[in-house]
């Protein structure tokens, strides 16, 4: 059994500095890394963190602002912009996306949830209850209220209101938290964990024995998420919204899943090294996945009024299909690009500097003010959907770690806050 390293907990080995320095190797913790301040030295910061989930963290964070970009071109509501879009993307090409990056791009989430559930015991263990959810109330707590509540809703009036097309907040009859519905999932989850811990104790609330999860573990996990997830959708469709607030409830059943799991397995090593022949497995089981859900996905958007019912949910074989083959991808995915992250990406490479990885967690926070502004400037040029989508994908991925930088290193306070 492989050694688990101790390390701070959270998402922000993934998207940031939820925890405050992220994933270290060991517990040692550098005050002035963390900052992120030039005077602090972001190589020092660098220096105390694991390589390959940095690297998998910009990785993500990138795909997802890319997703964003080229969503935002679609007939798909899940992006604000597309909203007011003034091209649209071909059936060929949404087709296309569906096919061939659909399947991979629902795994990002789970994979999130899975790294926070690995960690997390680790710090709750260091820190003890009361600390820790001081700490996430403080790390997510406050970007959440003020992102959701105040940055996000006026970032939307703004757009909308600029365009043409001035709505209320609450128009919709629940409150948009935009991409902030992960963070505040990330915290719900972490305060039951927490209040779990206290009521059954530490070493009775979390399974130590991971090095017993196979891939028996994993089928019932999958399918019980599916389960979950077609009964969800029941009441809150796939890209439905909740009636108070939108916090993407049609996602959590994978995302409890995954967190569950990350804490099961956080005792066995697996931080270090998914178990080989696991890892094995969950390839091929991704795969078939990846394939059965490509022939869904063309099937839903090629044949006249099924997207919906495909997708969103209902009494039917379509939407039980679409969860099974989801909860597959989210499951078996996460756990194969974990293993394969370990392998592949742990050294350092140009396109994941350390300014870059310690900007992770604020480019995924402010892409909605660089793709916003990408696409209202575009609009005006007669070019088609297609390019306008790569066009603000790839400069808005380059313009969300510039601008996130640019206030880390530049403003007093923000990096305490990104």
């Amino acid at each position: 059994m492989v050694t688990p390293r101790a390390g701070p907990s959270t998402l922000a080995a993934l998207v940031g500095a939820a925890d405050g320095g992220g994933m270290t190797k060991g517990a040692r913790r550098d005050r002035g890394g963390e900052s992120g301040r030039p005077g602090g030295g972001v190589g020092q910061w660098a220096a105390a963190r694991e390589l390959f989930l940095d690297n998998l963290k910009v990785i993500l964070i990138a795909v997802i602002i890319a997703g964003h970009a080229i969503i935002g071109y679609s007939e798909l509501d899940w992006w604000s912009y597309a909203d007011v879009r003034e091209v649209t993307l071909s059936s060929v090409t949404v087709a296309v996306l569906f096919a061939v990056a659909a399947p991979f791009a629902l795994l990002v989430v789970p994979l999130l949830f899975l790294i926070a559930g690995l960690l997390t015991p680790l710090s709750l263990d260091r820190k003890g209850v009361r600390r820790f959810v001081r700490d996430r109330l403080l790390r997510l707590g406050i970007p959440f209220v003020l992102f959701a509540l105040l940055i996000w809703p006026l970032l939307e009036y703004a757009l909308f209101r600029l365009l043409g097309n001035p709505v209320g907040l609450l128009e919709e009859g629940s409150l948009d938290t935009g991409v902030l519905w992960f963070i505040g999932a990330l915290l719900t989850f972490s305060l039951v964990y927490a209040a779990w811990i206290r009521v059954a104790g530490p070493r009775r609330g979390v399974r130590r024995s991971g090095a017993e999860i196979g891939l028996r573990h994993l089928l019932l996990l999958v399918a019980g998420v599916t389960v979950a997830a077609f009964l969800v959708r029941l009441a809150v469709p796939f890209e439905g919204d909740s009636k108070y607030v939108d916090l993407n409830f049609y996602q959590w059943p994978a995302s409890v899943g995954l967190f569950g799991l990350g804490i099961a397995i956080s005792g066995a090593g697996w931080l270090s090294a998914v178990p080989d022949r696991l890892r094995r497995l969950s390839r091929t089981a991704t795969l078939v996945a990846a394939v059965a859900f490509a022939g869904a996905a063309i099937y839903g958007t090629t044949l006249e009024g099924e997207f919906e019912e495909v997708w969103g949910g209902g009494w039917h074989w379509r939407p039980l299909a679409f969860a099974a083959a989801e909860s597959a991808l989210a499951v078996f995915g996460a756990v194969w690009v974990l293993g394969v992250a370990q392998r592949r990406l742990d050294r350092r490479f140009r396109w994941a500097r350390p300014a870059i990885s310690r900007s992770a967690y604020g480019a995924f926070m402010l892409q909605g003010v660089v793709l916003f502004g990408l696409a209202v400037a575009l609009r005006p040029l007669p070019l088609p959907a297609e390019v306008k989508a790569l066009g603000v994908a790839t400069v808005g991925v380059a313009g969300c770690f510039a601008l996130a930088w640019l206030l880390i290193s530049r403003v007093p306070g923000v990096s305490r806050v990104l």
